[in-house]
């Protein structure tokens, strides 16, 4: 029996595909470039790149099954994530970065994402979602039989 994913289950689903996505061509992207990211010494290294990448695609690939199979820690696993994601951003940015002038998108923009996650994590459909998955779950503890 399948149940229907409220809105902000699917909006989760829809982050963490992305951020798998943004792994993944990390992940490739420094694999492909290793030698010239290597040459021209650049902030980060091509390694810390790929470890980065790489754990965002399995931490992605986790995050969807959770989410997929309706897991009860998939509640508060997927905001800390997209969380995690941001302090990760913003690390590389003020730290290895050069500054660039889109300093105020970047702040709007994290700014509504974490009162996105926040919103979507309190909302009440979402809670139930992730319960009721859990309840499903859960073998009858009814033994007698008909």
């Amino acid at each position: 029996m399948s149940k229907k994913r409220p809105f902000g289950v699917t909006l989760f689903l829809w982050m963490v595909l992305s951020l798998s996505a943004w792994g993944a061509i990390r992940l490739f992207a420094a694999l492909r470039w290793w030698d010239v990211l290597y040459e021209f010494d650049a902030r980060l290294s091509p390694l810390c790149l790929f470890i980065t990448g790489a754990g965002w695609v399995l931490a992605g690939g986790i995050l969807l099954w959770s989410l997929w199979s309706g897991k009860k820690w998939a509640h508060w696993a997927i905001p800390i994530s997209i969380s995690l994601w941001l302090v990760e951003y913003w690390i590389e940015r003020l730290f290895f970065q050069s500054p660039r002038a889109n300093l105020p998108f970047a702040l709007f923009t994290s700014a509504l994402l974490l009162i996105l996650i926040i919103t979507i994590t309190l909302n009440r459909n979402t809670k139930v979602f992730f319960v009721k998955s859990e309840e499903h779950e859960q073998p009858n503890e009814d033994t007698t039989s008909a």
